[in-house]
Order: C-alpha cells, then sequence, then structure tokens
C-alpha cells in the first residue's frame, strides 16, 4: 500500500496544517456513499493536529445546520465562488469536485476509477479528468484503484497519489448475539435464515449474478432465502431483477427491503448467514469490512478491488460464473468448518482498519501534498 509516511509538518509549514475540507456531500438528511466517509473521517481528522475549515457549496449553504455536529470547533465557510485558498495551506475536495483555481494546492478523494475503465454512459468522466488535471495531490482508496488511475493517466506519477483506506467503525461493527440481531431482523420479516446482499441496486452492483447463483444453491434448497438491501433501483432495472428471479422459480425466495437507517446495518449483516458481494466495479466495498468486522462471512467477486479489500478471507468467484459464486455462498453458509475459518480470518483482518487510522493517514497524505508541492 503506497501510503503516506511524513510524521511532522512539512517544510516552511506551520506546525498545525491549515487545511480546508469541502464536505457538501455530507450536507444531506440521509446519506451513504461519499457523505458517509466523510461523516467518519471529518471527526477523526479534528483529532490530528490539523487547523481544520469546513468548506461548504453554496448550493447547500443553507443547509449547514445537518453538519452542526460534525467537527463542531472547526468553522464553517461558504465557496460562493469557485475558489479556494484564502488563509490555507491546502486545500482538500472529499468529494467529485475541486476549484476552478486555487491559491494554494489542491488535492482530493478519488472514490473510484469507473469513469475512466467504463466511460460509456458515464457521466463524471470530465469532471474527473479536470480535477486530475488541477490537483498536486490525490488520495486513493485501494492499490487496485492507484493502479487503475496511473494507468490511464502515467503523468500522475510525477505528483503525489497515496493509498489511504476507508476505516470501519468497531464501536459500531462488532459481533452480537442471535438475540440482539433479531431485533432488527423482525423488524423487516426476515425471520428465516437469509443470504445478504447491501448496497444500491444499481446494474454495477450485478444483482443478478446473486439471482442466478441461489437459484441453483444448495442454501436455497435447505430454506435460506436471499435479501436485497439498499433501494434506489432505476425502474427498468427493477423490472428487469424481478423478471430475472421470476423466470429462475425464486422471486417469493427474495426479499426486498429500501433505505435502511444505517443504525439497522449491523443487526441486518450479523443476522445473516452470509454476505454476497458481486459487483462488477468498487471504488472500496466498505460493506466487506464491516460484515468482517460483525463475524459474518461472505463470498466476493473477482472484480475490482474486490479481491483487495477482501484478502483471501472469503471465497472469490468470476462476476459472470454463478456456479463458482453459489459454490462459495454455499461453502460459507453451510459448511460449518470453512464458515468458521472464514469468520476468524474476516475478524483479524477487519481490525487493522480504522477510521482514526484512516484519519492520521490522511493527514499525512495532506502534509506530504503540501511539502511536494513547495
Amino acid at each position: 500500500m503506497s501510503e503516506p509516511s511524513r510524521n511532522g509538518p512539512p517544510e516552511g509549514a506551520s506546525e498545525r496544517l491549515r487545511v480546508g475540507l469541502d464536505i457538501t456531500q455530507a450536507v444531506k438528511r440521509r446519506g451513504r456513499g461519499i457523505a458517509r466517509y466523510i461523516r467518519q473521517v471529518v471527526p477523526a481528522l479534528a483529532r490530528e493536529s490539523l487547523d481544520g475549515r469546513l468548506d461548504i457549496r453554496a448550493h447547500r449553504w443553507m443547509r449547514r445546520s445537518l453538519v452542526d455536529d460534525l467537527a463542531p470547533d472547526w468553522p464553517r465557510h461558504c465557496m460562493l465562488l469557485n475558489r479556494a485558498g484564502r488563509g490555507l495551506e491546502l486545500f482538500h475536495g472529499f468529494g467529485n469536485h475541486l476549484p476552478v483555481r486555487g491559491r494554494v494546492p489542491l488535492s482530493f478523494t478519488v472514490h473510484d476509477v469507473r469513469a475512466l475503465d467504463r466511460p460509456a454512459g458515464y457521466e463524471g468522466r470530465e469532471r474527473l479528468v479536470r480535477n486530475l488535471g488541477r490537483a498536486s495531490g490525490v488520495l486513493c482508496l485501494t492499490e487496485y484503484g492507484r493502479g487503475r488511475l496511473l494507468h490511464h493517466h502515467p503523468e500522475l506519477a510525477d505528483r503525489h497519489v497515496a493509498v489511504v483506506p476507508h476505516g470501519v467503525d468497531h464501536g459500531v461493527f462488532h459481533p452480537i448475539t442471535p438475540e440482539q440481531a433479531a431485533e432488527t431482523t423482525r423488524r423487516y420479516g426476515l425471520d428465516a435464515p437469509y443470504l445478504l446482499q447491501l448496497g444500491s441496486w444499481f446494474p454495477h452492483k450485478n444483482l443478478e449474478l446473486s439471482i442466478h447463483a441461489f437459484s441453483i444453491s444448495q442454501a436455497r434448497r435447505e430454506g435460506i432465502r436471499l435479501a436485497f438491501v439498499g433501494g434506489g433501483a432505476p425502474d427498468d432495472y427493477r423490472e428487469t431483477l424481478t423478471r430475472l428471479a421470476s423466470t429462475q422459480g425464486v422471486a417469493d425466495e427474495i426479499d426486498w427491503v429500501d433505505h435502511v437507517p444505517a443504525a439497522d446495518l449491523p443487526g441486518l449483516l450479523a443476522g445473516a448467514r452470509a454476505l454476497l458481494q458481486p459487483s462488477r466495479y468498487e471504488g472500496f466495498a466498505l460493506p466487506v469490512l464491516e460484515a468482517m468486522a460483525t463475524g459474518l462471512p461472505g463470498v466476493v467477486s473477482d472484480s475490482s478491488c474486490l479481491p483487495e479489500v477482501s484478502a483471501g478471507c472469503w471465497p472469490i468467484a468470476g462476476e459472470d460464473d454463478a456456479t463458482a459464486f453459489a459454490e462459495g455462498m454455499d461453502t460459507v453458509a453451510l459448511d460449518g468448518a470453512a464458515r468458521d475459518a472464514a469468520v476468524g480470518a474476516g475478524l483479524a483482518h477487519a481490525a487493522g482498519f480504522t477510521w482514526q487510522r484512516t484519519a492520521e493517514l490522511t493527514a499525512n497524505f495532506f502534509r506530504d501534498t503540501v511539502n511536494a508541492a513547495r
């Protein structure tokens, strides 16, 4: 992992680095993905040696009260113009935007490089390329992402491109008893044993593989159901999925659960028999680590960063190989010894990921970026 390595401030910089952080994408009542990342890492960054300022773009400034609890000792700043820099030593964008102009070095987090790897129909490509042209530093989430970014833009090797993975909130995601998990699963009608796919219902999440594999699995024959928890599918894709489930003869054995509050995720994970992660593309796949931290085993596809994040703890199958994926889910759901091994390996692996570690590495990335730009 290409982690930032500095422990002290950049040469010529103040002891406490003055950094502006664009948190616009966290200014919402219910957020996943980037919003959740910002809400986890910013409070941890506030415990590092930084003088932070939270920048919010003008279109969400009037809703800034939604982030009053986020690093409350750090000042807020309205980005009226698409510029950044006054009073700062670095400006970092946590989301998909960077200012057009900056008086100080600019950096940003690249959450995935789908826009480069699979540009057809992906609206964010031009914005990502513009950001890469402006940035003095780029923060990636995985070695896979960093490698793909440098593949498409080898000129970035002359700039600071580091890997800082997400963390796990171990105060939230940890093993709980079946009785505790049942308090959550009952509310969603998940009374029978179930396999769980967690995340938005978008085509790149490859729900089709889970349906195909489930239809031929031993787990299904033994009465285990399949639960998709997430929502947000476009109408035509939702129709495609329900039609596929019907064609495969499993429509009555699948539960569809929309928009689960974050507080219920640990119970749903702990109550499942296995997590299914068949995606065709992931930027990081945090649910894999959160499942591991709760003591839930699973199976992943061989796509993008999933082998890296799962680190050999779980079975891996091709993203179109329903037979291998079914064998993987049966192994961790039904084979006691294999399940115990996957649980133990997952708990040990997830223990190495914390949000404070993410914040420490992110702060070091900030310092290295300023130092490199001097």
